[in-house]
C-alpha cells in the first residue's frame, strides 16, 4: 500500500505543475497581447478617436451629420424643414416621427414632403395635448435625427 500512495501522490503533482504551468503560459499570452496588440479604442487620444470617427475610413463618412432638422406647428399641422450644413434644403428624403410617450406601442408618423426639405403632416389623431418623439430623416445611405416634443 505505501508504494500505491506514493503513485498516485506523484500523478497529482504533475497535475497540479502542468495546470500551473498552462495557466502562467496563458497570463503571459493575455500581457503580451494586451501590450502590443492594443486597438484605437486603448490609444492614448481614444477620446478624439471618438470625436472624430465620421471622418475615418471606417467611420463611413454620413452627410446626414451636419444636417439640421427644425420642427414646428403650423396650425394643426406638423411642419418640419431639413438644411444641410450651408442652410440649402435636402429633399428626396423620408421623414418620420417614432412617438416615445405612448402608453402603446404606436406606428411611426410619416411626414409627406410638400416642397423641397419640407415635410408635412397632419396633428395625430391619438395624440391628446402633447407629443414626444425622434425625427428620423434618411435619404440613401445618410441620415439624421432629433428628439422633439410639440405641445397644441
Amino acid at each position: 500500500m505505501t508504494k500505491r500512495t506514493a503513485k498516485t501522490t506523484c500523478c497529482y503533482r504533475v497535475v497540479l505543475l502542468t495546470l500551473f504551468g498552462v495557466f502562467i503560459a496563458g497570463m503571459a499570452a493575455t500581457f503580451f497581447a494586451s501590450g502590443h496588440l492594443g486597438s484605437r479604442v486603448t490609444d492614448p487620444d481614444y477620446y478624439q478617436n471618438g470625436l472624430n470617427y465620421d471622418r475615418t475610413e471606417s467611420g463611413a463618412r454620413n452627410p446626414g451629420l451636419d444636417w439640421t432638422l427644425t420642427a414646428t406647428l403650423s396650425g394643426r399641422d406638423l411642419l418640419v424643414r431639413v438644411c444641410d450644413e450651408k442652410g440649402a434644403p435636402v429633399a428626396g428624403g423620408k421623414l418620420s416621427l417614432h412617438p416615445t410617450r405612448e402608453k402603446r406601442a404606436a406606428s411611426p408618423l410619416q411626414l409627406l414632403e410638400s416642397a423641397p426639405g419640407v415635410f408635412r403632416a397632419p396633428w395625430p389623431a391619438t395624440a391628446e395635448s402633447e407629443l414626444q418623439g425622434v425625427l428620423r430623416f434618411t435619404r440613401g445611405e445618410a441620415s439624421a435625427s432629433q428628439r422633439v416634443v410639440f405641445f397644441n
